[in-house]
């Protein structure tokens, strides 16, 4: 089943649960063969169609609904449509969302996370659905640097920067400003010995290094520590950035105050997203069935946010066929604009 249309073995159990799916998606009414055979001037009998109907219940893709002589899709023809959509090439992409799409890369001197809450909004905008960006595990990456920015003359702020363009910061207050010359003595110490560490390693690193440190810093050596420590674990947490969770509130489905509880926390919680996201039996598609909660997800790989994702949360009545064909459009403009063009290719030219 759900074969490409074009295909010849495409048969027509799946063109009627494609429809239905999608005249569900639309009106979220349960859908009757009567209404598919006239909304698409299908060339069946209202027999054959009921038969099939039948049919894709048996298997467990639609179901009855106890209000309606309709059917509406279940979790498994949920997965069946997104898997035949995914097959599916140059989906269209509203029109609209490229239009204000192409204004947020049309702007100057913007920040990676600018143009990715930007596009965020406008994603939440056009699904009704929560927007979720999260980012890469940092524990593969190396730090590069910590430095030290005044503040105040007792008051810094160390700042540790990784080779991904990661930054993580921690301020750290001292009594007197020879305390504070012997922090920026043991950042300067720090920086030759962590510098080029992995991120997964600095805690233990740090761990080693306190004797040392101690001795320098004395009495202050555990508030400077136990402030880098927190900045280096910090480095291994989840990174996200969520956008539109009210949007959900636009769902009839989450008119259920249980069913709002689990998608918010969801979205709140960015490793168990992550885990529903690696536990979905299609790529890129994963289902809370019981809470009625779907995730549509697509890998996000330019520098600055290598290894991400960007996340779609909502019911599983959402428009797959427009997210879908969005979250593509976004991928694939992300990595072009932020393509460094080879410059060697360039020297060739010349």
């Amino acid at each position: 089943m759900l074969r490409k249309e074009a295909d010849v073995n495409f048969t027509r159990q799946d063109e009627i649960l494609k429809l239905i799916v999608e005249d569900f998606i639309a009106s979220g009414e349960p859908v009757g063969s009567n209404s598919l055979i006239n909304k698409h001037d299908l060339h069946y009998s209202s027999a054959t169609v009921r038969n099939d109907m039948m049919r894709l219940e048996s298997m467990g893709y639609i179901e009855k609904t106890h209000t309606s002589s309709g059917r509406v899709p279940s979790s498994k023809g949920y997965r069946y449509y997104v898997e035949y959509l995914k097959k599916k090439k140059n989906l269209s992409v509203d029109e609209e969302f490229k239009r204000e799409f192409q204004l947020i890369l049309q702007k100057k001197s913007q920040s990676i996370e600018d143009i990715m809450n930007e596009s965020c909004e406008i994603l939440s905008e056009l699904t009704n659905s929560a927007t979720v960006v999260l980012g890469p595990d940092a524990t593969s990456e190396n730090l590069v640097s910590i430095s030290m920015i005044p503040i105040s003359p007792n008051a810094s702020t160390a700042i540790f920067v990784t080779d991904r363009g990661y930054v993580e910061h921690k301020t750290i207050v001292v009594k007197t400003q020879d305390q504070l010359n012997k922090v920026k003595s043991c950042v300067d110490f720090l920086n030759k010995r962590l510098t080029g560490t992995k991120i997964s390693q600095l805690v233990e690193k740090l761990e080693a290094l306190k004797p040392i440190l101690s001795d320098v810093l004395g009495n202050s050596s555990d508030v400077v520590m136990d402030s880098f420590i927190e900045a280096c674990v910090k480095f291994a947490q989840s990174r996200s950035m969520t956008h539109g969770a009210v949007k959900l509130l636009n769902n009839p489905e989450y008119q259920n105050k249980e069913r709002l509880q689990a998608a918010l926390d969801l979205i709140q919680s960015p490793e168990k997203l992550k885990a529903t996201i690696q536990a979905g039996k299609v790529e890129g598609f994963s289902q809370n069935e019981e809470e009625d909660v779907a995730i549509l997800s697509h890998d996000v790989d330019f520098d600055g946010l290598s290894g991400g994702k960007i996340a779609i949360v909502g019911p599983q009545r959402m428009d797959y066929k427009k997210i879908i064909a969005a979250l593509e459009y976004i991928a694939k403009e992300l990595a072009n604009y932020y393509e460094v063009e080879d410059e060697s290719k360039e020297d060739d030219d010349d």
